[in-house]
């Protein structure tokens, strides 16, 4: 099994929700900081992990 980093635009395309949703709603508490997403370098940009 591969995965793949998503931006937040690029999720919302894929699982047909907001992109705001996601940010507001979804990241912290259904979404885990390492387990579905990280922060490069610890910056500011998210990247989810999409598992094909």
């Amino acid at each position: 099994m591969s995965h793949t980093y998503l931006t937040t635009q690029e999720l919302s395309e894929l699982i047909k929700y907001n992109p705001r949703t996601i940010r507001n709603e979804l990241k912290d508490s259904v979404l885990i900081e390492g387990i579905h997403y990280i922060r490069p370098f610890g910056g500011r940009k998210i990247l989810y992990v999409w598992w094909s």
